[in-house]
This record gives structure tokens, C-alpha cells and sequence, in this order.
């Protein structure tokens, strides 16, 4: 009997919850963006563990539904949950205790998967193109080119994906300024289901995430095992 390859995943993920006048504030993604690297404060010198890299910290935000601005686009609602992922544990008692949280709940995650498993995915992300011109990020506009732009980036990571079955929604924008600068992030949520072909690959992208915007609540791969292809002869058909 063949050995199908196996990887596994193992993480912290931190539940939290904001408290009303933390989700106004917080309606300012970089507010957010500071908020959830809060948790990760700098040790003290003479500590041996250092926080965890910025880009190894990602996060997914459940937000009400869309508003619409005067030019009938749809802006994101103010946060009041976020999921948050890192590779360390981290400390969300000054945040509750400044009333900026009403709760946090961390819990480790553990995701083993082989190849022909079958997986279903959600990802909130930021689907853009670079042009060749300028050099600059541009966000796709069509549900048609986010979904090719997901699929791509699924099959980068080990994943064998049909285009229908990855679903798109709309895109909302995500608001806010850095020292004066305007900020907007344009992103999607979107869901996909997926044939597993390199466990390796997909476990690298659930610890990196996928996508820009990373720091702005972009990338963070939610995954769940639909169907376990227990025989070694012949691959799960979608």
C-alpha cells in the first residue's frame, strides 16, 4: 500500500471581541492593524523568546453588512470580531483591561491533511494585478478575474480547484489612514473547494497566508476537511 504524502499544521488562533466604542475606533483598519499587534508586545531584554515576525501574525474580521457610500460603492461595517493567527501566544489582558476588548479566547488549531484530501476554504483577501507599465497593484474589478485570481493562487499552494467551485463576493472597501495617509484596502470574501496535491505547500500557505494586505486583515486561509480519501489507488473526483 502507498503512503500518501502527509503534512500537519499547528498553531494559536485568538478569538476576540471588541468592545462597541473599540469597534469605532477600530473602523480605521490601521487602528485595527495596531490593535491586533497589541497582543505581541516587545519582551524585556533579558527574556529568550522575541515576538513573532509581523507577517506571521494574520487575522480575518467578521464585520455587519456592507454600507454604501455616495458613490454607491460598498464600505466594510465596523469590526466586532477578529480571528488571530500567530505562532506564539499572545497576551490580550491589557487590551481587556483598557476596555478595548470585552473578551479573548486563544486555543490552539491543528489541521492534518494528506494529499487527495478534500477541503473547503475561506479566505478573506484582496485580489489585485501589477502592472507591467508602472509597477503598481491594481484591484480587479470583475468577480470573473478574482475568482481566476484565487484559483491561481490555490494552485500555487498545492491545491487542485475547479474555477466553479470557487465562490466570490462582492468587494467592499476597508478604510483608514496611517499617519495622515489615506488607506483603502479593497477585498473580498471568498470560499473554495479544493483537492489537496502537496500537504507541504498548503501548510506553508496556512502559516503565511496568501495575498496582499496581509497586515490589514487580508490572506488568513480558514480551512476545513470535507472529505477523507481513505484509499490509496485512485485520487478523490470532485
Amino acid at each position: 500500500m502507498t503512503t500518501r504524502p502527509t503534512a500537519t499544521f499547528t498553531t494559536l488562533r485568538s478569538a476576540l471581541t471588541l468592545t462597541p466604542s473599540e469597534q469605532v475606533r477600530c473602523n480605521n483598519v490601521h487602528t485595527l492593524h495596531t490593535l491586533v499587534l497589541a497582543g505581541f508586545p516587545t519582551p524585556a531584554p533579558s527574556e529568550a523568546a522575541p515576538p513573532p515576525r509581523r507577517e506571521n501574525v494574520l487575522y480575518a474580521v467578521h464585520r455587519g453588512d456592507p454600507l454604501t457610500d455616495r458613490q454607491r460603492r460598498l464600505i466594510a461595517a465596523p469590526p466586532e470580531r477578529v480571528l488571530v493567527q500567530a505562532p506564539a501566544r499572545p497576551d490580550w489582558q491589557p487590551l481587556i483591561d483598557d476596555g478595548r476588548l470585552t473578551r479573548a479566547e486563544t486555543f490552539p488549531v491543528e489541521h492534518r491533511v494528506q494529499a487527495n484530501d478534500i477541503i473547503s476554504i475561506r479566505v478573506i483577501a484582496n485580489p489585485v494585478m501589477r502592472s507591467i507599465s508602472s509597477g503598481k497593484r491594481h484591484s480587479l474589478t470583475t468577480p470573473h478575474d478574482a475568482t481566476r485570481w484565487l484559483h491561481r493562487h490555490l494552485t500555487r499552494i498545492g491545491l487542485d480547484t475547479a474555477l466553479g467551485d470557487i465562490i466570490t463576493d462582492k468587494r467592499v472597501r476597508i478604510t483608514g489612514s496611517r499617519k495622515g495617509t489615506p488607506l483603502t484596502v479593497i477585498c473580498r470574501d471568498m470560499t473554495a473547494r479544493s483537492r489537496v496535491l502537496d500537504p507541504e505547500l498548503l501548510v506553508q500557505a496556512l502559516t503565511a497566508g496568501i495575498g496582499p494586505a496581509k497586515a490589514y486583515g487580508c490572506g488568513l486561509l480558514r480551512i476545513h476537511l470535507t472529505e477523507h480519501n481513505r484509499g490509496d489507488k485512485s485520487p478523490v473526483v470532485i
